[in-house]
């Protein structure tokens, strides 16, 4: 079928990821960043190449939107869970590894009505505003996309793992704002931090893009299709 030919045209994604990534850790000398690209691009086009061959196609504008789900996975990846493997490694390695509790919450709604509560008085700032609608739409995509591909075809199933992710998501935050305690000269980015009400919003999030597939008439379509054949 054409279309699931063409599908692998897609791996050109991560496959100019990571040349450009190569490119530019050898045109700046950095060993580190060619590190960090080896390990996040073979996460990337693993991830990639399961989706793309999982992913089932009934045109060629599909194939425009499979391109979109793997760019997604790749903003996404880099958000919230890219490893410097690099940057620890060159890093100096000082031992007294701790968790950073100031940075975890387990406490469920803690940081939603700490949040509600400093913008009710005034207006909500930017980074605030940002910050919420980042956490409510961050795992709409990725439900939306298992829908419409039909990767996952129950809703139960594709919530779950929305549920996983937000969760393994939180794990990696955790595993790196503790490891990097154990060396100097290594930071993360801002808001790196492991927070269950983190895990809440994502995975409402999901929910969201799970009723995005519902509303729309032709995912509806295509998973009652795919149901249809399986009988």
């Amino acid at each position: 079928m054409k279309n699931d030919k063409i599908r692998f045209l897609v791996l050109m994604i991560p496959i100019l990821y990571m040349a450009y990534g190569i490119f530019l850790a050898i045109d700046f000398g950095s060993k580190a960043e060619m590190i960090n690209v080896i390990v996040n691009g073979t996460i990337l086009g693993a991830c990639s190449i399961f989706i793309i061959w999982k992913a089932k196609l009934r045109n060629t504008v599909d194939v425009i939107w499979l391109a979109t789900f793997i760019l997604y996975l790749f903003i996404l990846h880099h958000l919230v869970t890219y490893i410097s493997a690099g940057d620890i490694l060159k890093s100096t390695y000082t031992g007294g590894f701790h968790i950073q509790h100031e940075l975890v919450n387990l406490v469920p709604f803690t940081t939603i009505e700490n949040t509600v509560h400093q913008t009710l008085p005034t207006m909500p700032t930017m980074p605030t505003i940002i910050q919420l609608l980042g956490n409510v739409l961050l795992l709409a995509p990725l439900t939306f996309f298992l829908l419409y591909f039909q990767i996952t075809k129950r809703i139960g199933m594709t919530l779950l793992l929305a549920l996983f992710i937000s969760t393994g998501i939180e794990l990696v935050q955790f595993l790196q704002t503790t490891i990097i305690t154990g060396f100097s000269g290594i930071t993360l980015p801002e808001n790196r931090s492991t927070d269950i009400d983190d895990i809440i919003l994502n995975t409402l999030s999901g929910l969201l893009g799970v009723l995005a597939a519902l509303c729309i008439p032709s995912v509806r379509k295509r998973k009652k299709i795919t149901l249809k054949w399986e009988k």
